[in-house]
């Protein structure tokens, strides 16, 4: 009958599903568990990771490694500049992506670009008082648009907006980095082809600050506290100079000291580091030929007057006729950094100077923490002598590897290899140049070296 027909039916759909779901669960039990492992969350940070690694091989690859699927590969290198200015927790672009009032979100957004390529602070009550006073010109009532605190941080998330902690001032690199740099490496790489300089006399030399009271701006403290206390002596504007040098083959020359006041005391200092005094403290010129004398002039080959390189900043009291007269005495050639370049020529400061200091500010560290400090009469702790602070700044040059202070040279195209093997990318991407427009870098960096 056609109940039992239909009843059959039924059964035997029945079966069949079931028997399919047996086959698609004994052959797909692999897919699912792909299924079961792709339902997952990535957070930015993971993408980038993701992004990267296809960049550098391709995205199949990238995908095999990091256990996702090449579809997800493909979306995330599409997603890359957003990804780059997400919060490297997020996992998700959820939410509106844009605002309902378009036109002031734009607006806004050209302000606070304006404002701080000019390097001028601003704060949230700056955009909500400018997103009132744009409102106002386009006639948008009050009543819909306030400018609250909550659009605020939403339109600064939609724009890749945050407040933002100032950082310490970088050098600001010239207009002509580019053509500088190579100017630099070319009239250096001249000067090796003609004189042939060995690398323990090629040599780098510059002045850094120490202070007496170096305290850490981080300690571990508990949540919730809203002052955050760390002791010191009360001198962290008291400082001394220090000039280092260094050879292109590692060598670390004697530390020479410049102590703030008019003489130089009576205590006799740790062996290895030569002190002088100077009123103000600073490195002038006749200091600078003292320190030609007493520490270049006592490195190896120096007694048989090898020719040498001894490359400077534009310190005024580097250029003056005394020390360029010395030099010469020395047989020796005098670079000066062109102005603005020394984070990308000083080796001191590319890979000598963080180091020194880090090492400087932990010995600091453990000497507070010991406890015992003389004190003054008002019951502060002394600052340190200056016999500690040279003995510091000994161990700290002597924790600096000759290793780091090779590669710096190289980093700096000063001491590479002549054959080209070891120039760095800027080098290398330097592209022929007119006759005319070498010979031109070429004086121009004479000018500025000689």
């Amino acid at each position: 009958s056609p109940c039992w027909i239909t009843a059959l039916e039924d059964q035997d759909w029945t079966t069949l599903r079931k028997m399919a779901g047996r086959n698609l669960e004994l052959s797909g039990s692999k897919t699912r568990q792909v299924n079961q492992q792709l339902r997952q969350s990535y957070d930015a940070n993971f993408k980038m990771m993701v992004v990267n690694a296809a960049e550098a091989t391709n995205n199949c690859q990238a995908a095999r490694k990091y256990g996702v699927t090449e579809c997800n590969v493909r979306r995330w290198r599409i997603q890359k500049d957003r990804l780059k200015n997400a919060n490297s927790k997020r996992k998700a672009f959820r939410g509106p992506q844009r605002g309902r009032f378009q036109e002031i979100d734009r607006r806004v957004c050209e302000f606070v670009t304006e404002k701080r390529n000019e390097g001028l602070p601003i704060t949230r009550a700056i955009i909500q008082l400018k997103a009132l006073n744009i409102a106002k010109e386009l006639n948008i009532p009050t009543t819909e648009f306030k400018a609250s605190t909550g659009w605020c941080i939403r339109m600064m998330r939609r724009s890749g907006l945050a407040l933002r902690r100032r950082t310490s001032l970088a050098q600001h690199l010239p207009s002509d980095f580019a053509e500088k740099l190579q100017s630099f490496q070319r009239y250096v790489i001249g000067l090796r082809k003609k004189h042939s300089y060995t690398l323990d006399q090629i040599g780098n030399a510059d002045q850094t600050p120490v202070f007496f009271d170096m305290p850490t701006s981080v300690t571990v403290h508990k949540k919730g506290e809203k002052s955050v206390i760390v002791k010191s002596t009360g001198n962290e504007k008291n400082r001394i100079t220090v000039m280092l040098a260094c050879l292109a083959d590692g060598t670390k020359l004697a530390p020479y000291v410049i102590l703030k006041r008019k003489t130089v005391p009576k205590e006799p200092m740790p062996a290895g580091i030569i002190v002088r005094a100077q009123e103000k403290g600073w490195m002038e010129s006749e200091l600078v030929v003292d320190w030609l004398k007493v520490v270049w002039g006592t490195r190896r080959g120096a007694l048989r007057k090898k020719r040498n390189m001894l490359i400077m900043d534009a310190f005024r009291g580097h250029l003056t006729d005394a020390v360029k007269t010395q030099l010469r005495k020395m047989n020796g050639d005098l670079v000066i950094i062109p102005g603005g370049m020394t984070s990308q020529l000083q080796v001191l400061d590319v890979v000598v100077n963080k180091p020194f200091k880090d090492n400087l500010r932990t010995r600091y560290t453990e000497w507070l923490l010991s406890g015992d400090h003389a004190l003054t009469p008002s019951g502060k702790i002394q600052k340190p002598t200056v016999h500690r602070l040279c003995e510091w700044i000994l161990q700290a040059w002597d924790a600096v590897t000759a290793e780091s202070i090779i590669n710096g040279f190289k980093k700096c195209c000063i001491s590479n290899a002549l054959d080209g093997s070891e120039d760095d990318i800027l080098w290398e991407e330097a592209g022929p140049q007119r006759e005319s427009d070498s010979d031109s870098e070429q004086s121009e960096a004479e000018d500025i070296c000689e």
